[in-house]
């Protein structure tokens, strides 16, 4: 029996190393944390006590500023992301604003945070 040529053997290797790497970022994405950690709970609670007072876009920016401190600390990262999106809506207000708070609060309750 002939032995397999170099280029074979190469194409292979890189096909089991792509295979591999496909099966641990799924692993990876299995184990993201979903649930509610200190951080997240903090992020949620200071957006659910500080979101009805803050109407001026000085007041949004602040609130922003310290959801998003305790958001980054989260391993939740849907609870990130929509702070993120509220950090960035916070600017311009309106319904923007609204729907990032709706997304942000959506997200901290499907972690199981519950509104103080």
């Amino acid at each position: 029996m002939k032995k397999p040529s170099k280029r074979v053997v190469t194409v292979v290797a890189v096909v089991a190393l792509i295979v591999i790497a496909i099966m641990v970022s799924n692993s990876r994405e299995d184990e993201q944390h979903t649930g509610l950690d200190a951080a997240g709970q903090q992020a949620c609670d200071d957006f659910g006590s500080g979101y009805p007072k803050a109407e001026t876009k000085p007041e949004r920016l602040s609130l922003a500023d310290k959801v998003t401190a305790s958001s980054g600390k989260t391993d939740n990262k849907a609870i990130q992301q929509t702070a993120a999106s509220m950090g960035n809506a916070a600017s311009d207000g309106g319904s923007a604003w609204k729907k990032a708070a709706d997304d942000l609060t959506a997200a901290c309750k499907s972690a199981g945070w519950v509104a103080p």
